[in-house]
């Protein structure tokens, strides 16, 4: 593979201490054509006041009595600052040369490496922060300040590593990506972090429980989730909601009460549908909202011992319902079982004299509207978007419902609710 084109950018400052400037000039000139002599790049870009424009036509003149030459356009070119002070138009400068190598013609040949030595405290400033946010090689020079400045003769090329500064930021975009629900970019970018101080194994496995936790795995969600240790730093915003949520999948999983575990999955589901619609994705959203609804009349029938896939009629006969009511059920008689769908569920507990299935009837006409839009979705059966305003509507039903089956079920939601992160904390890792 052909070598890359070294390119070097350089801050010019306005020359160091000394009798004149023009003396200033030169002792600079000096510094900074020993940093070129030591990195031999292809091409150097001057990054420069007027006054500090001064200071290269001396660096011309040191190529010149090392019979060499370093002429303006073919070895170098100077990019102008004139507010030396300004962070932004300095930053901007910086950037611009940087799309042009990174982005021209033949943006594959280079190499760019910075300098940030010289200049003001702002251009350094500026240089620095620019180049690590597109990842390129920072170089500082030190040596012997016995006299104030690094004496000639003394320079040393420092290269920064800046992995910690990079993976701190790979930390903050894990944050954000996790508030977004973005479980499988989090894990992308936990992956490229080096920083042994930072717990990558337990945010790795949080992003890999909610991942599966989003996708219904709960087995899956509870195992990775205990292998989180809430205690790090990293954790400190949402060591309880953590706990919170441990609690909720150890009961998915573990709960000896069929009806505790389909409370807190049926709770999952609903918040699923939430975070959907956070996201705009109300179609989604909607689908989930029509499951939870389904469950709840599931949850229900299962405490007459009744399952609406298999409806037993003895149970009903025991219970009063009417015959009309059991014939129509009867000529769903599919393979020796009857099954029955959501309408039918909330008109057989409302057979039953059940207050969900009340509610249902005293509400018929809305949910009916409701769950033809469902019906007529793009994820459904037609080729509609459903609006925020369905999903509220749609909501408000199903956290009605949710709220009849079980007094318990605000607490249910409230630990199923996803953990976030709060991301006007800044964590310094140390």
């Amino acid at each position: 593979m052909k070598r890359k084109e070294i390119v070097l950018f350089m801050i010019v400052g306005t020359g160091v201490n000394s009798d004149t400037k023009e003396k200033g000039y030169r002792l600079l000139a000096n510094k900074l054509y020993s940093t070129i002599n030591k990195i031999h790049p292809n091409y150097v870009v001057f990054f420069a006041s007027e006054q500090s424009r001064e200071t290269i036509k001396y660096i011309e003149e040191i190529f010149e009595r090392d019979n060499d030459e370093f002429k303006i356009n073919e070895d170098y070119e100077i990019a102008a600052i004139e507010a030396i002070d300004d962070f932004n138009m300095c930053f901007e400068t910086f950037e611009r040369k940087i799309w042009k190598f990174d982005f021209g013609k033949n943006n594959s040949k280079y190499h760019i490496i910075m300098d940030y030595t010289s200049g003001t405290k702002t251009m350094s400033a500026a240089m620095a922060c620019c180049g690590m946010f597109y990842s390129k090689d920072l170089i500082s020079v030190s040596g012997d300040r016995s006299t104030g400045e690094v004496s000639a003769g003394t320079e040393i090329l420092n290269y920064q590593n800046l992995y910690k500064i990079y993976d701190k930021f790979s930390l903050m975009r894990t944050r954000y990506n996790f508030n977004a629900n973005r479980f499988m970019a989090c894990i992308d970018i936990l992956n490229y972090i080096v920083d042994l101080n930072i717990h990558k194994k337990s945010f790795l496995n949080l992003c890999k429980a909610y991942y599966s936790w989003d996708n219904m795995e709960f087995e899956e969600a509870y195992e990775y989730l205990r292998n989180v240790d809430s205690t790090q730093i990293e954790f400190v915003e949402i060591t309880d909601d953590i706990k919170f949520n441990l609690k909720a999948l150890g009961a998915i999983v573990n709960s000896r009460s069929e009806n505790l575990k389909n409370c807190y999955i049926l709770a999952s589901i609903i918040n699923n549908a939430v975070r959907k619609a956070e996201e705009y994705k109300y179609d989604d959203a909607i689908a989930r909202l029509y499951r939870s609804f389904e469950l709840i009349a599931q949850i229900e029938l299962t405490k007459y011992d009744l399952e609406s896939s298999n409806i037993d009629i003895s149970i009903l006969k025991q219970n009063n319902v009417s015959e009309e009511f059991i014939h129509d059920l009867e000529n769903n008689l599919e393979d020796g079982k009857i099954r029955i769908g959501l309408v039918k569920d909330f008109l057989l507990l409302n057979e039953l004299g059940n207050d969900l299935g009340k509610y249902y009837v005293e509400n018929e006409s809305k949910i009916k509207d409701l769950t033809r839009k469902r019906n007529y979705s793009i994820l459904a059966h037609g080729l509609e978007s459903q609006s925020k305003e369905d999903f509220d509507k749609f909501l408000e039903v199903v956290l009605d419902l949710s709220y009849k089956l079980d007094k318990d079920m605000k607490k249910f939601l409230k630990q199923t609710k996803f953990a976030k992160f709060d991301l006007r904390l800044e964590i310094n890792i140390s």
